[in-house]
């Protein structure tokens, strides 16, 4: 019975080390499509002069729910004004407060009565997304292969203790 407990808890640490390396891949794939997603809208806005509309369906990716949700609350009550539209969006429980305030900020700027005010907002979200995605990378790269050794190690010292 002993031996079937430590094989579990060796198991379950080297699962949770491979589990929190996975989230850092996920979450450096999040960063990615928030980025395309954030170049898309801007060549919607530079190139074609979209609207609002337009500029949000060009973002649309995986994984965007935020945009989604902001385009069908467009649809319902065009007029409303953005804050209102843009308060409680739903986001990735991956992205951190700053980078949702970084995508709010962007998302806001589409709401500029002009073109160049637009390009503006995104241009700049970009720079800045551009340093949350470079981070997100790092940490990967630093750090997953950390847990994952963390993980297996745990479960070895956890086997060793149970045997």
């Amino acid at each position: 019975m002993s031996a079937l407990a430590a094989v579990a808890a060796a198991a379950a640490c080297a699962m949770g080390g491979s589990l929190a390396a996975g989230r850092l891949t996920q979450r450096e794939a999040l960063l990615q499509g928030w980025d395309e997603a954030l170049l898309r809208m801007e060549s919607a806005v530079v190139h074609t002069g979209a609207d609002v509309p337009g500029v949000l369906r060009r973002g649309l990716g995986p994984g965007e729910p935020a945009l989604k949700e902001l385009l069908s609350r467009l649809a319902a009550s065009p007029a409303a004004p953005p804050e209102a539209l843009l308060k409680g969006l739903p986001w990735h429980p991956l992205l951190l407060p700053e980078e949702k305030d970084i995508l709010l900020n962007a998302l806001a700027g589409l709401f500029s009565s002009s073109l160049e005010g637009q390009a503006q907002a995104l241009a700049y979200a970009r720079a800045q997304w551009d340093v949350c995605r470079q981070a997100g990378r790092a940490d990967r790269e630093k750090n997953a292969g950390l847990y994952t050794a963390l993980g297996w190690l745990g479960g070895a010292a956890a086997f060793i203790l149970l045997c």
